[in-house]
């Protein structure tokens, strides 16, 4: 919820200095520090996101148990005796390494 909220500031901020304005409404100043508040806004979002998205952290082996691949294409769960086969269940490839 915080990341949207983040999200949602920095959204209205750009948006608030794309609106007509006098020309001399703003100093260069100003408009520099808007930019590296923008920049910098931007890069901590993509660290952020970066982060949340690492699927290596978020596999649980105790659940599933240790993927393994028989062949390419197909990844294979122990636990649930399940293989997908570019990710989509495969039957074949199933009942070919569990048996059933």
């Amino acid at each position: 919820m915080k990341h949207l909220t983040a999200c949602a500031a920095m959204t209205a901020l750009c948006l608030a200095t794309l609106a007509p304005a006098p020309a001399d409404a703003l100093s260069d100043d100003q408009k520099k520090g808007l930019a590296a508040l923008l920049a910098l806004g931007v890069g901590i979002a993509a660290a952020k996101h970066g982060k949340d998205h690492n699927s290596t952290s978020q596999w649980d082996e105790d659940r599933y148990g240790k993927p393994f691949s028989p062949s390419a294409g197909v990844l294979c769960v122990p636990k649930q005796q399940h293989c997908f086969h570019d990710g989509a269940i495969s039957w074949r490839w199933t009942r070919r390494i569990f048996g059933s």
